[in-house]
């Protein structure tokens, strides 16, 4: 029984390195082609009209993601780089489109309307993300504000130590100050 445990152990892990290696949208298992996979898609947008990157699209049933991301799959299992990917998308595949396997989905009745923006592209629409430096931006600004309350908060400790004491006076020093009072009214 001791040594069936960390076998069955080791089974059961190494099982599941499958399916880790695998997105939810794509039917590719190499881990490799998996994460470029997510890199893409997370890249492209999915022209249904959801404004959400294509591995982000959930809409089932009849969406463009469905077909767009088959062919990303196939793109990736035959070699594509991801600049051939992406300027393929955007710019369109050309000759490739009509006669590949590759948009097999889009040749499909219901995705036809599809296969002449795989040929001729979709145009800077289809990435996701703007090229924008909108992380840097608000990491500046978020360091600006931090700045600003620590220097605010040691002004407001300076100028609490800058305020004098009270200054506590002798009995005879008060008797004289109480005298100079009653005599200038």
């Amino acid at each position: 029984m001791k040594v069936i445990f960390p076998i069955l152990l080791v089974l059961a892990l190494a099982s599941t390195s499958k399916i880790n290696s695998q997105s939810a949208h794509s039917r590719l298992t190499d881990s490799k082609l998996v994460k470029r996979f997510d890199a893409l898609s997370h890249k492209l947008m999915c022209t249904c009209g959801c404004n959400m990157p294509l591995r982000n699209c959930n809409h089932t049933g009849h969406c463009n993601a469905w077909p767009a991301r088959d062919a990303l799959d196939k793109l990736l299992l035959a070699g594509f780089s991801d600049t051939q990917i992406l300027d393929g998308f955007k710019n369109g595949f050309g000759n490739i489109a009509d006669k590949s396997d590759f948009f097999s989905m889009a040749k499909r009745e219901d995705y036809a309307y599809m296969l002449p923006q795989f040929r001729d592209g979709f145009g800077s629409k289809i990435f996701s993300a703007p090229e924008s430096n909108y992380l840097a931006v608000f990491t500046v600004l978020g360091f600006i504000l931090c700045a600003g309350v620590v220097a605010l908060f040691i002004r407001a400790r300076r100028k609490r130590k800058a305020i004098p004491e009270t200054v506590v006076l002798d009995e005879s020093k008060r008797q004289a100050l109480l005298q100079r009072i009653s005599h200038s009214d």
